[in-house]
């Protein structure tokens, strides 16, 4: 008997925009070489790079919101209080999986890390 029930190590065909996936890849190459040409330590580059994911991360959840209704950000927010202002990021993905289909979650995701990665590279070449 077969069962319709996915493997969890797999994960399901999304469709991506590809030119946007390329450019956000090639933003990540650029970011790395100015890391290189600005020889940045390795500890400092562990830094940068954690705080252009909290970047990424804090610009996901401004474009989310931006699509949930008064009663879904009371209910987001309700979350942060419970936990004394510092949510369970695990619990806050779920929330957000609830809210949005996969497909919408990646291109919010990859807007998000081209924006933060473009800003990051033109403030450094300046």
């Amino acid at each position: 008997m077969t069962d319709n029930v996915q493997d969890p190590g797999q994960v399901p065909d999304i469709q991506v925009d590809s030119a946007l996936a390329e450019r956000v890849v090639m933003l990540y190459q650029e970011v790395d070489k100015t890391l290189d040409d600005l020889r940045v330590g390795e500890s400092e580059r562990k830094e940068i790079e954690q705080n252009l994911m909290e970047a990424i991360a804090a610009d996901l959840l401004v474009r989310l919101g931006e699509k949930l209704s008064e009663e879904e950000k009371a209910e987001l927010a309700k979350m942060g209080e419970e936990t004394g202002g510092q949510p369970d990021l695990n619990a806050v993905a779920g929330f957000f999986r609830t809210k949005f289909d996969q497909a919408v979650l990646v291109q919010h995701l990859a807007e998000a890390t081209e924006s933060v990665l473009s800003e990051f590279t033109e403030a450094m070449s300046r």
